[in-house]
């Protein structure tokens, strides 16, 4: 009982943080934009604009290296000299981005706005986590750990409502109409920031310099976790494509990711009331495992009824390695959270950029459902950097 009473106080704890909500909600905006945007790009790109899967992996991988590109620079300068603009301009280009994809055409639009609008605009979600995280700092381990984990379900709760809300969309009015609804949820990010006030604070002034120790020790956990994103935003590419041709349509789509993003969100809320620990290894592992065993639920039980029942593992890999993932980087980077963040962030567009080449080279040449099969083979490729980490720092300790 007096466990109980220390988790819910913990919550109300957290929403005493100063502006600490009005960034949640701005990061739920974002998030809901992206959520709707990014699930059906595949199918705006290949069957409605008939683009080919190259094409579309063109696409991808400009908007991956601009976005890494951006959100390094964005992230450093965020530890380095704290400004407000950048989180304005990336969140102003997210709001234009979008809102290009529903009229441009060819093909070399398409790419422009995914290297300059769609690029910048990832830079939005490091900032916003690390902003956030700044809110938090003189708080307890517990609030920090429950804030964090908070932040993550916010935007799962963005992926359960986005691509159900594109999927009616896509009903009841047209694909494009996706992403004029996407920019408006941009700008509405954009005006809570600007209207709450919201800005990069100053970081603490006793950080630990980067240096080759520290680079080496987080190199294993970032290089997992782009085999980690890799999958997911791959997976992701050859889910929308299969279901809608094959095994269902672009509705179940949509519904397929909702399902995930609000499973996700039931996960996450365990860790808001239960925070874990930032360097759980073990868990981080069990994580990649979990998602590998979705990515063969397909292959072995090819039909529309295994992607709906294989959410339920992809929430939950997902979830794990998405909360412990992004606090283990912390931890590795104190004082530093516009690095931490951007690294966690880069994974993901380093994972999107290869992804691109997966979904444009693999699936243009053997077909999407063995792209599933690729995806689960990462998982577990990349689990060893993690491995590998564990067993360096366990001969460090007892060195130590």
């Amino acid at each position: 009982m007096a466990s109980r009473q220390s988790s819910f106080g913990t919550a109300r704890e957290l929403l005493r943080v100063p502006l600490f909500v009005p960034a949640l909600l701005a990061i739920v905006l974002a998030i809901l934009a992206e959520a709707m945007g990014f699930s059906y790009i595949a199918l705006l790109v290949v069957e409605t604009i008939g683009l080919s899967p190259f094409e579309l992996g063109v696409c991808l991988t400009l908007s991956a290296l601009s976005g890494m590109l951006v959100s390094t620079i964005f992230g450093h300068l965020h530890d380095r000299k704290p400004a407000a603009w950048p989180l304005i301009l990336s969140l102003v280009a997210k709001a234009a981005g979008f809102g290009l994809c529903a009229i441009l055409r060819e093909p070399w639009m398409l790419w422009l706005n995914a290297a300059v609008f769609l690029g910048v605009s990832s830079a939005s979600f490091a900032l916003l986590f690390a902003i956030a995280r700044t809110y938090l700092e003189e708080a307890n381990d517990a609030v920090i750990s429950s804030g964090m984990a908070a932040l993550r379900m916010g935007g799962s709760l963005s992926w359960a409502v986005g691509p159900a809300l594109g999927a009616a969309i896509v009903t009841w009015w047209t694909i494009e109409g996706i992403y004029v609804i996407a920019g408006a949820l941009a700008s509405s990010a954009l005006a809570v920031v600007v209207i709450c006030g919201l800005k990069a604070m100053p970081v603490s002034s006793n950080r630990e310099p980067i240096d080759r120790s520290v680079l080496s020790s987080t190199a294993p956990i970032v290089t997992a976790l782009i085999a980690f994103h890799t999958a997911m935003f791959a997976g992701s590419n050859a889910l929308s494509i299969l279901v809608a041709q094959d095994f269902g349509s672009a509705t179940d789509v949509g519904l397929l990711f909702s399902l995930c993003a609000a499973l996700e969100v039931v996960v996450m809320g365990i860790f808001v009331i239960r925070p874990a620990a930032g360097t759980n290894r073990w868990l981080l592992l069990f994580g990649f495992a979990i998602f590998a065993a979705y990515f063969a639920l397909p292959i072995f039980w090819p039909s529309l009824w295994a992607f709906y029942v294989g959410q339920l593992l992809r929430a939950i890999g997902i979830a794990i390695v998405s909360i412990v993932g992004m606090a283990y980087l912390q931890d590795l980077l104190p004082g530093r959270t516009g690095t931490a963040a951007a690294l966690f962030g880069n994974s993901a567009s380093a994972g999107l950029l290869l992804s691109g080449l997966a979904t444009g080279i693999w699936a243009e040449n053997f077909g999407y459902l063995s792209l599933f099969a690729t995806c689960g083979v990462m998982c577990l490729v990349g689990a060893a950097p993690l491995c590998f980490h564990a067993a360096i720092s366990r001969k460090l300790n007892h060195a130590a």
